[in-house]
């Protein structure tokens, strides 16, 4: 009987290809929202089976089981990335950033200022809602509809030219001052007290988190104490800086041109600022975080809703260069 014999040259790819399909080593991840987001990694940046399953098995160690929702996930995958990416990889993983010219200690809720929707008159209607009995809500619903209509009007007149745009923000601050009165009444002095509780909890969970995320982004960029420092002060400064001009623009002494200009300003001078404090090889695991960090906003669930430093990636202790 005779036997079949396969080149030496076909039992060698079979055996270690990179890509050999009959050696099914991928690394599966346990969430939709990770493999969505190893999904696009892949394609922008053109990975190979070989290296996208890389990417897979570094996703898969810090983020399995709910772990990509621990403070400082994405600074431990940019951290083992910084290795495991080539150069043109890491080049392509910049393009977006670099396209939009994108600052990169830039805040991460974007220029849209402080607070949140609606300034200095919003209220919270979504924690508001929540302490609210079924026949308050009714009520509730009614006076928001009413207050839509209210505002709807203003913009038209605006839109139309009968109503300058000075007099509309003036008829606008007064319309939700008397909104939040009118919810403000429906409340309970109960209800009132749960509201502030509950803020008082969010900001403490909110601060907790901020505050582990900067611990592990200390220790995997191997920040000094002066480092650190620097970075606080950086981030200081740059925030009285930026609520002293908040607070002209409240007063009216300001516009909104000079208060966007004034802002991009601080922004600018705080970038410079924070990109002399790292040396190389840290300053590119901060883009690398950035890069990640503006990729996996679009995959979270609910959609549509330092000097000093590591050894190895950017020369010596302490090397800028």
């Amino acid at each position: 009987m005779k036997r079949l014999i396969l080149p030496i040259s076909t039992l060698l790819l079979m055996t270690i290809g990179c890509d050999n399909p009959i050696i099914d080593d991928r690394v599966e991840l346990d969430n939709s929202e990770l493999q969505d987001f190893s999904s696009e990694l892949s394609s922008d940046l053109g990975l190979s089976k070989t290296s996208a399953n890389a990417v897979n098995g570094i996703l898969n160690k810090h983020g399995r089981g709910g772990k990509h929702r621990a403070p400082g996930f994405l600074w431990k995958v940019a951290d083992e990335l910084a290795d495991k990416l080539s150069g043109e990889e890491k080049a392509r993983l910049f393009e977006k950033m670099e396209e939009k010219e994108i600052p990169l200690f830039s805040n991460s809720k974007g220029k849209k200022g402080k607070g949140k929707k609606g300034g200095k008159n919003h209220k919270d209607f979504n924690g508001v809602v929540k302490v609210l009995t079924v026949d308050q809500k009714v009520t509730f619903k009614a006076i928001i509809a009413a207050y839509k209509e209210k505002f709807k009007a203003v913009h038209e007149q605006v839109k139309d030219g009968t109503l300058t745009k000075e007099d509309a923000k003036t008829e606008l601050d007064a319309l939700r001052e008397a909104m939040n009165a009118e919810v403000d009444a429906l409340l309970t002095d109960d209800q009132k007290a749960q509201l502030e509780q509950n803020k008082a909890d969010y900001e403490a969970k909110r601060q907790a988190y901020k505050d582990s995320s900067k611990a592990v982004m200390t220790a995997v960029l191997g920040m000094t104490s002066e480092q650190l420092s620097e970075f606080d002060t950086a981030n200081q400064e740059a925030r009285d800086a930026a609520n002293a001009l908040f607070e002209k623009a409240k007063n009216g002494d300001i516009d909104k041109d000079t208060l966007r200009e004034g802002l991009k300003a601080i922004f600018v001078s705080k970038n410079e600022k924070m990109s002399n404090i790292f040396d190389n090889g840290q300053l590119e695991i901060i883009k690398i975080h950035k890069a990640l960090e503006m990729r996996m906003k679009k995959h979270k669930s609910g959609k549509g809703k330092m000097r000093g430093g590591k050894k190895g990636r950017g020369g010596k202790k302490g090397s800028k260069g």
